[in-house]
């Protein structure tokens, strides 16, 4: 029996069937509810830094992306990772459908289109990740069909209860431990988006390259990192790095000021001239003079201005 209201909640607020799909909708995603049965179903959405952390449960339902929606969250720049908690989900796509079960992990990318469905009642941990944060990782950002981590890999696993444990704790924790949170799952997403086996060796020199990125990232904010730094946490010498960086056409130092800019960039929108001087030092900026020079050399305008220009610029969520 289908029935307009059977007991669905958005972020803790009750809605019918024709509010769930519109909620959904707005997130940029088509639902379609099965016409003979119902159940339960509930979403709870938090951030974590960078990350939205999605925990769902869900029966008799399926979803697909809206491709080249503007108002979508994505917009094309959002890679997503789904963990099965119980039950099972279902992914078509390509004319290939693949199931999942409790402890199988689905990476997706929602440019490329992809039929989910779920029957009874399933719980699904979903993370919503920026594919510049993968970028900035030197981590694989492109999916064009869904990838599946090996759920018996030791490594697989600890990274998969590290984020159902941070998911569970996520009603808890202050919002500034939760970007700590959320940055340390960034850096180990490795483990999930990069397990493909790969034709031929990998190159020493990569593989520096990308455990470089990730200790650069982490480090975003401490205004005396330096290639020596770098090397030491990396148990190489400066020279060494240097080197292996070259062979990758990466420097270090280059590379972190960049990162540092952009994710000033990602900071500024609406900021105060206060909250801009902290934004300073959040970026490893030796001061605020220092900041306003180099960004301005890098977006053409002074941090103050890019925060009043850009302002109205983020896209809300779903009320």
């Amino acid at each position: 029996m289908n029935t307009s209201l059977c007991d669905k909640r958005w972020n803790g607020r009750p809605t019918d069937n024709h509010g769930w799909i519109n909620a959904v909708s707005t997130q940029g995603w088509a639902c379609r509810l099965d016409a003979d049965r119902s159940g339960p179903s509930t979403i709870d959405i938090v951030h974590a830094g960078q990350t939205e952390i999605a925990s769902v449960s869900a029966a008799w339902q399926s979803l697909s992306p809206i491709l080249h929606r503007v108002s979508a969250p994505w917009n094309g720049e959002h890679v997503l990772v789904k963990i099965v908690q119980s039950g099972l989900m279902s992914i078509e796509q390509r004319q290939q459908t693949t199931t999942f079960g409790p402890g199988d992990i689905a990476v997706l990318d929602p440019q490329h289109m992809f039929n989910q469905s779920i029957g009874e009642r399933t719980r699904v941990l979903a993370l919503c990740i920026p594919k510049s944060a993968l970028r900035e990782r030197g981590l694989r950002h492109r999916f064009p069909t869904v990838s599946c981590p090996n759920p018996e890999s030791p490594d697989v696993g600890v990274v998969r209860e590290f984020v159902l444990y941070m998911a569970s704790q996520a009603r808890k924790a202050s919002e500034p431990l939760l970007a700590r949170l959320g940055d340390q799952c960034l850096d180990l997403l490795d483990v999930l988006v990069n397990h493909r086996d790969r034709s031929g060796p990998v190159r020493s020199s990569a593989v520096t390259a990308l455990r470089a990125k990730q200790v650069i990232a982490r480090s975003l904010g401490d205004p005396e990192l330096c290639i020596a730094r770098i090397a030491a946490e990396l148990n190489m010498s400066p020279r060494s790095l240097a080197r292996a960086l070259q062979a990758d056409g990466l420097s270090a130092m280059r590379y972190a000021w960049s990162l540092r800019l952009e994710h000033a960039a990602r900071l500024l929108p609406g900021a105060t001239q206060g909250e801009i001087k902290t934004i300073a030092h959040q970026c490893g900026f030796a001061s605020p003079a220092h900041f306003s020079r180099a960004f301005k050399e890098r977006y053409g305008m002074t941090p103050r201005e890019y925060a009043a220009n850009h302002k109205t610029t983020s896209v809300d969520g779903p009320q």
